[in-house]
This record gives C-alpha cells, structure tokens and sequence, in this order.
C-alpha cells in the first residue's frame, strides 16, 4: 500500500492529467481525461470558454480515479499542487463565483488587443515581455468592459486556472510570478503586478491576489474540497506554477545558457538567462524563471504535438482504441524512412516564432513528382512531419541565440512527443548535440509535484527537490554522417518555409 505521496493536477489544452507520486519522484498513478471547449454564437468562431463547474467535475472524477487506480487512500496524500496551459484564466466575483473561465485558444480579444499594441505595443512588451495583447488578460478586461459591462463591474480577482483549482481546494486566492506574467499582468524585472500596466491600460486596480513562489504552502483542503475530490480534509495545498515552467523544473534546466523543450501540444524552446532579455523586433516572449534570480527566453515552435495528432487522425481515423498503439506504429513507420523523407518535405505547423507578424499561413506536403516514380508511402509523411518539427526547433534555437547572444549549452526535452525515437534521433542530428530526453512524459506534472515536496516540508527548497526527484534521463548522441545529411535538408527547408511564406503572401 503507498504511503507518502504528492497528488498533482495538471490542467492541459486538451485535458486534465491527475498524478499521483512518491517522494523521490516516481510515478505511482496517471489518470487522463479529455475535455472541450464551448464556442457560444456570440463570440464565434474566435472566442472559445469552458464551463467551470463541468471541469471541476471532470477534474474531481479524475481525482477519484487516479487514486483508486493506485490503490492509494486519501491519507496517504501529504500535498497537492497543481500546474495548468499558459494564458488560460479564470474571473472571480467577491463571493468565489465564475464569472468568466477561459483557455489559452480564447481569441474573443483580438479587436481590444490590436487596438491596444497599435498605440503601446513597445511599452507593454518593454514590462511584460509578451506580444500580441489580444492573448493575455488585458485585453479580455478590456473586451469585458466594452461587451459585458454588467460582468466587468463584479469581477475581484484575476487567477491562472492552476490557481482557480487551487481555491477549488481551499478556499485561497493566491498567484504566482511566473503564472501571473503569462496572464499579461507582471513586470517581469521587479517580479511583481505592474502599476505601470494598470495605469497605462485603465485596467481595475483589485483584481490581483497576493503573490507568493512556487513551492509556497498556501492551505488546506477545505471539507467541502474533501466531499468533492476524496482529498482528506488538512491535505496541505502547495502553489504551483505554469506548465511549461514546472517542466522546465522537472528536465533540470535552471542554469544560464541552458535550454528546455517541452514537445507537448505546442512547442516551446526556452532559454535560461541571468537578466531579462528583450527582442528588438518583439517576435519572442521573455518571462520569469521559477528561480528569482532567473529568466527565460523563449521562441516557440507552435503547433506540435497538435499537428502530429491532426496526422494520425487524417491517416489512421480517430476512433481507434489505442492511441499510443497508433503513434508506435507510426514511430516504426518513420524509422523505415532516411533521412529527408525520399525530399518530401512537410510545413504542418510548427516553424520560427514571430509574435510580430501573426497571419494564417499556408502549408502541407511538397511531394517529388511524377508520383509514380517517386514511389511516396506514409512512412515518408510520417517522417517529413518530425523533421519538420524539428527543423523548427533547430530555427528557434539559433533565434534563441541570436537574440540572447548566448551560446546554447545543454538542450533537454520532455513532453508526449518523446516517445518518439525517431524525432529525438532527429533533433539530436539537426541540432548537432546530445540531447538530454526525459525518461518520462509527464514533466509538467513532476516538476509540480516537486513543488508539492517542498510545500509539503518533505524538501527544503526546489533544488532540492529537483535533486532528489529527477527522473531517469537519456542522452541522445548525434550521429556524425547524419549531421551532414541535415545541415543541407535544414537548410533546403528553411529555403522553402520563406518561400512559402512569401506565397502566402501573394495569394492572399
């Protein structure tokens, strides 16, 4: 029977993950589950929102499930701690109610955002680091304020959808820095709710709860918490963080120079830096690191995980009873393919980032034709698409570099994507370094269980935790003759993306 463990909720794009550890990190139980987003006639197609009490509910099943699965009893749970998708975010009342629950895909905002960096886009990059505001929370404030005046007027606090979950718990309204500068709202020097923001955007100055660090304990389940999820009443309930920050924490990425990738629905490249770091040209984002001293530069790659999956579907149909039977399969498929995919080459998605310029692209195969001769089989699409991925990797790491004028030391990855060995064997050759794989997927939910450690005072700090519960890790060694064969295929990519793009630009 297990004793002594951390529960964590991991509140992802596509669903919630419930985890259950022990103290040095190990995975004792998982449980999954999907959820949707609503679209209403009102704020389609863009906007898109959730409604709170379902994911409570959906998020409370999961509980239950994942400790009955473990065969764990409540009391074996000595903390929980949560992490969730950036952007997400919750509005409260003063009595707790939801006025308003929103994803990261939530684009209702796009009008007040535009409106907003057409006349202070270099001021609010200058303090928060983040561009477009038509992403973050204020520009949905202002939205609110010119559509649901009524609702605007009653909103209290502003939280990430960790920390929603978090006051589900016990009753707490907390934030954290990190959380906090991926909702739009920080001044990523000083760390803390920026009065420069509030009086340049006329935003409401009550709405933010006080901020503490991750690995803070911030209460305990409440009875009602109890009834609701099965956690014990008393269970202490530690502040988490973002999840590509707790990711971060859980691959060991927090030195200068360092760079982690958590290839999830979406793929970002985040570079550890000692001093916050601006783009001149504002098409990448720099945020707080979970260490005070410490800050991250990121280039993301986007769609990911997102696009490989929609290729599962449009080749193998989406009612299969085993996903992860089906991205083996597709793994040993692309193993059967050389480097370069016999020329296919695939734009599906993921490529530069250039927060700058957002406009709809156009992508999908280049194939060698006559057809015929070219003798192309789902083993080369496969194929193509990591590359691609990679390859658009490999574009934001050199972006990284670029702008940080700092030489990228250690990569280290972790996400579902992973499990492929086909795409580690892949970036570790475009990348032309070790690359240091996770040896387990769920990083987002390890690195907040960490935190839930050092709430807990099972460990004294979060290095100490990362020491103490890091997971097995792989070192994928680049293979000199294929390295050669990718610096030309990254490059003829690179050729093509920018043609394409120009393209895309003339047809429109």
């Amino acid at each position: 029977m297990p004793a002594n463990c951390i529960l964590v909720i991991d509140a992802g794009s596509s669903g919630v993950h419930c985890l259950v550890t022990d103290l040095e990190g190990g995975i004792i139980s998982l449980y999954y589950q999907k959820w949707d987003y609503q679209s209403p006639d009102d704020i389609a197609p863009l906007g898109k929102e959730f409604d709170p009490n379902v994911f409570w509910h959906i998020i409370c099943v999961s509980i239950r499930q994942v400790l009955k699965k473990g065969n764990i009893r409540a009391n074996d749970i000595v903390g929980v701690s949560t992490t969730s998708q950036r952007e997400g975010a919750v509005f409260l009342d003063k009595a707790g109610k939801e006025l308003y629950a929103g994803p990261n895909v939530d684009l209702r905002a796009l009008t007040e955002g535009m409106a907003i960096d057409s006349v202070s886009g270099n001021e609010i990059y200058a303090i928060t680091g983040h561009l477009p505001s038509f992403l973050f929370v204020p520009a949905k404030l202002k939205w609110f304020e010119a559509n649901r005046p009524g609702i605007y007027d009653r909103i209290t606090t502003v939280l990430t959808i960790n920390e929603w979950i978090i006051f589900r718990l016990c009753g707490e309204w907390v934030s954290e820095a990190c959380g906090a500068s991926e909702l739009g709202l920080v001044d990523i020097r000083t760390r803390q709710w920026s009065d420069q923001l509030q009086d340049l955007l006329a935003l409401p100055r009550g709405i933010y709860s006080r901020l503490v660090l991750a690995g803070s304990p911030v209460g305990k389940v409440t009875a009602m918490g109890s009834a609701e999820t099965g956690i014990s009443t008393g269970t202490t309930v530690v502040q988490g963080a973002p999840d590509t920050h707790c990711g971060l924490l859980s691959i060991g990425i927090k030195e200068k120079g360092q760079v982690g990738i958590i290839l999830g629905w979406s793929a970002p490249s985040q570079m550890v830096t000692d001093v916050p770091v601006f783009d001149t040209e504002t098409r990448i984002w720099t945020s707080c690191h979970l260490f005070t001293d410490r800050w991250i530069l990121e280039s993301n790659a986007g769609e990911a995980g997102s696009a490989y999956h929609w290729l599962k579907e449009m080749m193998f149909g989406s009612e299969e009873s085993s996903p992860d039977g089906v991205y083996g399969l597709m793994d040993n498929l692309a193993l059967e393919a050389p480097p370069g995919a016999e020329e296919v080459m695939a734009f599906l998605g993921p490529a530069a980032m250039d927060m700058s310029h957002l406009t709809l692209k156009f992508g999908g195969f280049f194939l060698p034709v006559p057809l015929g001769v070219a003798n192309i089989k789902r083993a080369h699409l496969i194929r193509a698409s990591l590359e691609n991925i990679c390859f658009a990797l490999k574009a934001n790491c050199l972006q990284l570099e670029a702008i940080s004028g700092l030489k990228i030391r250690k990569v280290a990855i972790g996400g579902g994507l992973t499990k492929s060995q086909c795409l580690t064997r892949i970036l570790s050759a475009v990348l032309d370094m070790p690359i240091f794989v996770s040896g387990i997927s769920e990083v987002s939910g390890l690195g907040a269980a960490m935190c839930a450690a050092v709430g807990s005072g099972i460990y004294s700090s979060l290095e100490e935790a990362m020491s103490a519960m890091k997971p097995e890790t792989k070192v994928i060694e680049p293979e000199p003759r294929v390295v050669l064969e990718y610096a030309g295929y990254y490059q003829r990519w690179l050729s093509a993306a920018r043609r394409l793009d120009k393209l895309g630009k003339e047809i429109k």
